[in-house]
Order: structure tokens, then C-alpha cells, then sequence
């Protein structure tokens, strides 16, 4: 059989307006496990990654025909979902083969989603082994209500199987068809985000144990899962050897969860002599200093915090799990151990007065951070934040197209006693009163150590302006 994975299409423009030239576009790691998991089950697949190559809808169909697929398979974000639904509705039209949706989307809200997009089939989850197991069943190898983790519909009822078990060891994972995408150099990493292009994406881990209401969950659940040490650097050698990255970029949720698990990837480059920079998400309870000492060896230069707000109250709301002074004992210690540290904000979120966000803004300044990302908090479908503030009327416009066109322009949640406007006038203000300090400006002057940083700062700094 021949199955077409896609990507909808979308472009840094249309996601961050203004914003576009610190977007960030990365290799879909997920529908790269796919392809890579379905060629070794001897399928032949073809994978359409749309926003890296500009791709429209129609040049995707294009792209597809030309294939001739047997099966095609779609990958969704709430944000690009009415993408997805017209690829869909297209291949359906032109091409009449079946068609499968999987990601986030579809996995928090399946019925919905089921309805609305017309798909023939959909994947709740992980998606690795259940889209198999639907290939051998649409192939008529087995039987399709047996397979668990999915839905479509019989007889004009919808059914949806039983929730698949999360892949305890995810070694056995073959690493993602990279040679099945675009180039690293296609791809869009956010300035002072990197040091050296092209940037190779990774995730060695897979579920959060943590409970934030804004935070969905659905794909990898609450149950923490990791990869081997061995098994991480040798898809770092693969990265650097085949695919040409120069740097790296771990994209799991909490990659220091394991203090210990870090500090044996980290003398595992070190005995593998790779000398490259790398950097990743972390949270800041599990910030120590003898794996800081570690990851400073082995090539880390940068650590992503998300922090959200500097309202103790909000914190807790939010169920965040961390205090502000967590978050300066965990800056401190990562400063001091020669890293860089990034801090991501959300304003508008539960219980938020224009006070709140000020102490946010306030918050954020007083940190040694050397990047602060600030956003207007987003509703995603059936989080806890969804949830609640659908109880309490809190939920603003919530077509799902505009998730995407129109962020950051127009709100999705707006807490009560809060006025849109008031909200984005703090996003405003948050990013004028972080980054035009003279002492950052002089801070950021005096960390330039290349021709590439100064150019990266220079563009970073004329985007700020503008906003």
C-alpha cells in the first residue's frame, strides 16, 4: 500500500502576524515516527510537510495525485484543524481514497472532530501503532473494531474503541523518517533560540506528570516515559552524520524530570566526543546543580523555563506546581552554571487584574532571564482551562480557524472583569518594558560573540520594536 502522511499547511505569517520573524517552524516529529514505524512495516510513504515548502491545499492535492495513495493520513493542532478539513474534503473529492486524522486535535475532542472534518477515520493517541494496525484493517487483514485508539463511524453511529496503552519503551521506536521530509535548513528556528543553523529536533521523552490546566495532555498522557541514554546520542549521531544538524533542540515537555537520566546523556556525548550546541525545555523543581555542571560540559547553553505568571495566587489556580522563588533559586543556579535561560509568560489567564499582569511583567524583569516569550493565555479543547471556563461563560470565539489567522490579534478567553483590549495592551507593554531596559540592551551587546549573533539579535530586536 501506498500511504501519504500531511502536514496542513500553514506559514509563519498567517500563525504570528507580526510576530512572524521569531516564529517557529520544526520538523513534525510525529508524523516522522509514522512514516518511519509504516516503512518498516514495508508500506511506501510519502510525506507532505506543507509549511517548510510554502505548500497551498491545492498543490498538496497536486503533490497527492501524482502519489496516487491508497490511503491517506492527516496530522492536526487545533490551530490548523480547518486546514485539515479541507485537505480532507479535497482528497475525498479528487483522489477517493480513505482518510485518516490523528494529533492533538482530533485526540481532545474525537467526536467533534469526527463530525466536523468528514474523516473516514481517526486516531486518538499515540498514533505509532494504532495507524498499523488501521492500515492492515482497511487492507482487511484483521478487524478495524478490534483495533484500539480510534473512531469512525458504521451505519451512520460513531464508534470509538478503547484507549490504547501508552508505549512503555519507547527504544524500540525506530528513530523519525527525516529523509522523508524537507531539509534542516528548510525549517524556521526562533532567533536566540540557536546558535548554529541547521537545527536537528528531538524528543526523548513522553508524557508529563504534572497537572496544568492549560495544558493538554491528551497524545502522551500523565505517565512519564523516557528513552535510554545510549538510545538518545545515537539518534544525535544520526542528526549531525546524515542529516547535517549543527545543533539540536530536545523538545520534551520536562527534559530534566531525571536529574540522573540527564547527567548520563550528558557523559554519554562526552564519551562520544560530540561537540555540538544543544539546548531544552525545563522546569524549574528540577533544577540541580551537579547536573547543570553536566549539561554546561556536554554543549547545553540554554534552558527554556515555562514560568506563565508572578502572581503566587495565579500559580496556584493554574496548578503550575512551582512558586516564584523556585523559579530565582532555579535562574540563580542555571546562570551560575554558565547557561542561558528563557522564560515563557501568559497573560489573561484565571483570576488575572490588570495588577496581576503587571507583577508578571514586573516579575519577568526582575529574573536574569536572556529571552522572555509573552503570550495571551488560549483555551485548547477539553483542558481543565476549557473546561472551567466554559462552566463560568469565559470562552470568546471559539471557531477554531481563528486560533490560527488571528493570533495574536484576538482573544479566545477572556477572564471576568477583563477587557480585551486591556489584555493586549499588557502583551504590549510586557514585551516594550522586558526588552528595552538600557541594561538589557547593554547585557545583550556585550554576550555578542559572533557575526551570526549579532545578525540573530538585530533581527530579534527590530521585531520587538514593532509590536
Amino acid at each position: 500500500m501506498k500511504v501519504l502522511l500531511i502536514y496542513p499547511p500553514w506559514s509563519l505569517e498567517e500563525e504570528f502576524d507580526k510576530l512572524a520573524k521569531v516564529g517557529n517552524l520544526v520538523q513534525p516529529l510525529g508524523i516522522g515516527y509514522l512514516g518511519a514505524i509504516l516503512e518498516n512495516a514495508g508500506y511506501q510513504v510519502k510525506i507532505i510537510d506543507a509549511p517548510p515548502l510554502g505548500y497551498s491545499v491545492s498543490q498538496i492535492i497536486e503533490e497527492a495525485k501524482k502519489f496516487g495513495p491508497d490511503v491517506a493520513g492527516i496530522t492536526s493542532v487545533t490551530a490548523d484543524f480547518y486546514k485539515a478539513k479541507k485537505i480532507i474534503q479535497k482528497i475525498k473529492e479528487e483522489i477517493g481514497c480513505p482518510t485518516v486524522l490523528g494529533g492533538p486535535h482530533i485526540t481532545a475532542a474525537p467526536e467533534a472532530s469526527l463530525r466536523e472534518s468528514g474523516v473516514d477515520y481517526g486516531v486518538i493517541g499515540e498514533g505509532e501503532i494504532a495507524f498499523k494496525e488501521l492500515l492492515e484493517g482497511i487492507e482487511g487483514k484483521k478487524g478495524i473494531e478490534g483495533i484500539k485508539g480510534i473512531i469512525f463511524k458504521k451505519n451512520g453511529k460513531i464508534v470509538k474503541t478503547p484507549p490504547r496503552q501508552f508505549i512503555e519503551n519507547l527504544d524500540v521506536l525506530p528513530f523519525p523518517a527525516r529523509h522523508l521530509m524537507p531539509p534542516l535548513s528548510a525549517y524556521h528556528p526562533t532567533p536566540a533560540s540557536y546558535k548554529k543553523l541547521p537545527v536537528g529536533s528531538m524528543i526523548t521523552s513522553r508524557g508529563c506528570p504534572f497537572k496544568c490546566t492549560f495544558c493538554d495532555r491528551a497524545i502522551f498522557g500523565n505517565t512519564y516515559r523516557f528513552r535510554s541514554p545510549k538510545n538518545v546520542v545515537d539518534e544525535m549521531e544520526v542528526l549531525i552524520k546524515d542529516f547535517g544538524a549543527k545543533e539540536i533542540r530536545f523538545w520534551d515537555d520536562t527534559f530534566n524530570f531525571y536529574p540522573k537520566r540527564v547527567i548520563e546523556i550528558c557523559k554519554e556525548i562526552i564519551k562520544r566526543k560530540i561537540e555540538i550546541p544543544w539546548t531544552c525545555l525545563g522546569r524549574v523543581n528540577f533544577i540541580e546543580k551537579e547536573m547543570l555542571s553536566w549539561m554546561k560540559r556536554a554543549g547545553c547553553w540554554q534552558i527554556s523555563f515555562g514560568i506563565e505568571s508572578g502572581n503566587e495566587e495565579i500559580l496556584k489556580k493554574i496548578k503550575k506546581g512551582i512558586t516564584k522563588e523556585m523559579v530565582r533559586k532555579a535562574l540563580s543556579k542555571t546562570k551560575k552554571a554558565g547557561i542561558g535561560a528563557r522564560g515563557f509568560f501568559m497573560l489573561g489567564l484565571p483570576g488575572e487584574t490588570e495588577k496581576t499582569m503587571q507583577e508578571t511583567i514586573d516579575f519577568a524583569k526582575s529574573l536574569p532571564l536572556d529571552v522572555a516569550g509573552f503570550c495571551v493565555t488560549i483555551p485548547f479543547p477539553n483542558t481543565e482551562l476549557y473546561q472551567e471556563a466554559k462552566k463560568r461563560g469565559e470562552l470568546l470565539n471559539p471557531d477554531y480557524s481563528e486560533y490560527l489567522v488571528n493570533f495574536p490579534e484576538k482573544i479566545f478567553y477572556l477572564p471576568k472583569g477583563l477587557k480585551e483590549e486591556t489584555v493586549f495592551e499588557y502583551l504590549n507593554k510586557a514585551y516594550r518594558e522586558f526588552y528595552m531596559r538600557p541594561s538589557y540592551l547593554w547585557k545583550q551587546l556585550l554576550s555578542i560573540r559572533s557575526l551570526g549573533d549579532l545578525i540573530a539579535k538585530i533581527r530579534a530586536f527590530f521585531v520587538i520594536k514593532n509590536v
